[in-house]
Order: C-alpha cells, then structure tokens, then sequence
C-alpha cells in the first residue's frame, strides 16, 4: 500500500475531494482502500463499483452501512460478493 492509500485508511474527516481522488484511483488502489475505510458515503459509492473485488471489499469492511451489506449479500451478481456480505453481516450481529 502507498503513502496516499495509507492516508486515506487513517481518515476520519473527509471532504469531497479526498473521496474524488479514491474514486480516480485504479481498481486494485481503490479495493485496497475500500476494505478499511470509514467513510459512509464514499463506501455506498464504491459498493457500486464495476469491479468485482472493490466490492467484495466493500463487503469485507464492518464500516459499511447495513443496508448496503444487505444489498450486496441479496443482490449483487457476483456469488464472491455475495458471501463477503453474508460473513461480514453475521459477524455484526
């Protein structure tokens, strides 16, 4: 992990342009980041992300709103996906 992905895993506040630089990064950049950030919004966002594995780790990260687990476990195309939900959504409850 980089410098910059590193920086956006320690985030707490985050403006619109920190989640704009995330979004532009490159799939496996942004997969990296997606599976230990904090960021609510930026999450949601990423959870629709063409790329398979930045959602799976959207799935594999306990900050993801509870709804969008929900989603990604009943109704993302990808099984992969699917069952990172599942586990993640268990290990909340």
């Amino acid at each position: 992990m980089d410098g910059q992905q590193l920086f956006f895993t320690t985030l707490r506040d985050w403006t619109p342009q920190d989640e704009a630089t995330v979004l532009k990064m490159d799939y496996e950049a942004r997969a990296r980041v997606a599976k230990t950030i904090a960021c609510a919004g930026l999450l949601i966002d990423l959870s629709l992300d063409q790329h398979t594995i930045v959602r799976e780790s959207v799935a594999q990260n306990k900050n993801t709103p509870m709804r969008t687990l929900r989603r990604l476990a009943e109704e993302d195309l990808s099984s992969s996906v699917k069952q990172a939900a599942q586990r993640t959504l268990s290990s909340l409850i």
